[in-house]
């Protein structure tokens, strides 16, 4: 598989809460990089997540969410 690199921007889809999200920031942490994600689901209000940098390329990788890179628009 090729490597991801997460960047502000970046798409991000739930499939099974039907969550769209775009990475909003990345923040240094001490205990390693922090990912803020906007997510919007039809008929309700935006709300944000932080998530561990490793834990979401992980979750990415196991298929649990889908990645879309704003380059590959």
């Amino acid at each position: 598989m090729e490597k991801i690199k997460l960047r502000v921007g970046d798409h991000l889809f739930e499939p099974l809460s039907r969550n769209n999200g775009e990475i909003q920031e990345i923040i240094s942490h001490p205990d390693g990089k922090l990912v803020r994600v906007r997510w919007r689901v039809d008929d309700f209000p935006p709300h944000d997540t932080e998530h561990f940098h490793k834990k979401l390329l992980k979750s990415i990788r196991s298929g649990e969410i889908e990645y879309r890179s704003i380059e590959a628009n």
